[in-house]
């Protein structure tokens, strides 16, 4: 037993002598968990940082496109309104045009019946002449 004791003493004086050597002085623990937050703020931080520049980069795309599309619609509205006011040119020309043409064709049609009467009149004038002659020859 006495052995027993002797060791379990001697155990002991090992314990409390590597105890220390072991153990961290509290500065230390205070120090590594400052660290340790440190860093972990360091690269939430930097997480962070890469998060926000992506984010300003999409923000800055939207933006172009934004003002892409809306260049766009005033280019398409502006070309809308130059196509509709070429169609309502177009729409009086034509209609001018029409108008023009159907009094051609007016003009023609009475033209045509002053010559078909100026015929007739001719020929029963002539009908008419020739019957007088005839009358007063066989008077």
């Amino acid at each position: 037993m006495s052995f027993l004791k002797n060791v379990f003493k001697i155990v002991a004086v090992a314990l409390w002598v590597t105890v220390p050597l072991f153990a961290q002085d509290s500065t230390t623990v205070e120090q590594s968990a400052n660290s340790e937050v440190n860093s972990e703020i360091a690269l939430r931080d930097s997480l962070m940082a890469v998060q926000d520049s992506s984010c300003s980069v999409e923000k800055q795309s939207l933006r172009q496109s934004l003002e892409l599309e809306q260049a766009k619609s005033a280019n398409w509205e502006q070309s809308y309104n130059t196509m509709k006011k070429d169609n309502e040119l177009c729409a009086k020309a034509l209609s001018v045009s029409l108008g023009v043409q159907e009094k051609k064709k007016e003009k023609e049609e009475e033209e045509k019946e002053i010559s078909a009467m100026a015929t007739g009149s001719s020929f029963f004038g002539g009908l008419g002449l020739g019957l007088l002659i005839m009358w007063l020859i066989m008077k």
